[in-house]
């Protein structure tokens, strides 16, 4: 037995599972580790800390940036 990964669109995932099964090939969905870089993990962490601003709507943190 071989295994054969492939990126697959997830509005065509459904599609492509069903014609490997109509060719007899078993289907095994892995979905992608959605783990966040250090930065992600940097500004999640100061948020955590209580470092982050706050603002009162969006046109106020969009004047910010």
């Amino acid at each position: 037995m071989q295994t054969l990964e492939i990126k697959v669109p997830d509005n065509k995932t459904h599609q492509v599972k069903e014609f490997l099964k109509e060719l007899g090939v078993a289907v095994k969905v892995k979905k992608e580790n959605s783990m966040p870089n250090a930065d992600t993990k940097a500004a999640m962490n100061e948020l955590k800390a209580g470092k982050g601003k706050k603002f009162q709507n969006v046109e106020d943190l969009f004047n910010s940036i």
